[in-house]
């Protein structure tokens, strides 16, 4: 574990590192969040559990990228591969702390990625994911281009940390807000983009709200890509974090996700 400088009872922002696919954009969001906040960065290192127990099944083959062999798992092999690319992001994650000037800690998380992730990790503020476990379950590739910040409506407490949160990224990274809003049957949408609009004062001019035709995780993706959203911004205690979808939607998404606690 290393640091920059000490902020002992400062707050924490977490970013998860995979280790098949490091999500640089994610890292750079999460250091930048550390940084305007005051707060400490952690780098939690993610070692899919179902993946190492599908590496001990003995009908199951890998393809060698450098030679093209075929050879068996090796869950032996699949450790010692681990601990390099743990060095590897560790590193990365030092980069960005020194680039920001923010404190930083790394560490190395065993478990599953459905069941156990978010109620192991976060103990933080806020949480950056993005992609994590298996590189044959992966969905398309991040965009080019993409700026805005997209955040979901909710009337809790949490959900209002988010919006929070959410501006304040778009306004440090003069990027547009993207208000993404529940189906317009459940609630009075012009009502409640008024209250928004006098809430965010004169960061409203940068506002594009987005009306999702159902809350599922379709419809959310289809919104982001319409879009143009760099990053998606939850609360915690949103649904498409629950278990049994929260690696479906890690997977899908094409822009890092910030959870807040």
């Amino acid at each position: 574990m290393s640091e920059t400088r000490d902020t002992s009872g400062t707050r924490r922002i977490a970013v998860t590192l995979d280790a098949f696919e490091l999500n640089i954009i994610a890292l750079d969001q999460a250091a930048r969040l550390a940084e305007r906040m005051g707060a400490r960065l952690e780098g939690i290192f993610v070692e899919d559990i179902d993946l190492l127990q599908l590496a001990e099944l003995p009908f199951l083959r890998e393809v060698r990228r450098s030679s093209r062999s075929v050879t068996a798992m090796n869950p032996v092999r699949m450790e010692q591969e681990f601990r390099v690319l743990a060095r590897r992001a560790e590193r990365l994650l030092g980069e960005q702390a020194m680039l920001h000037n923010v404190a930083w800690s790394f560490r190395i998380w065993r478990g599953s990625i459905d069941a156990d992730l978010l109620d192991a990790v976060m103990e933080v503020d806020i949480l950056a994911l993005s992609r994590l476990g298996s590189a044959l379950t992966r969905g398309h590739p991040a965009r080019a281009g993409h700026s805005a910040i997209a955040v979901m409506y909710g009337e809790s407490e949490a959900a209002a940390r988010a919006l929070e949160t959410a501006a304040g990224m778009a306004a440090e990274q003069k990027a547009g807000l993207n208000i993404l809003l529940p189906p317009a049957g459940n609630i009075d949408t012009a009502v409640l983009q008024q209250a928004l609009v006098s809430r965010l004062g004169e960061q409203a001019g940068v506002v594009q709200f987005i009306t999702l035709t159902d809350i599922s995780l379709a419809s959310l993706l289809e919104a982001l890509a319409d879009s143009g959203s760099a990053a998606l911004v939850l609360q915690r205690d949103h649904e498409l974090l629950q278990a049994p979808t929260l690696r479906q939607c890690l997977n899908s998404l094409n822009c890092p996700l910030l959870v807040v606690r």
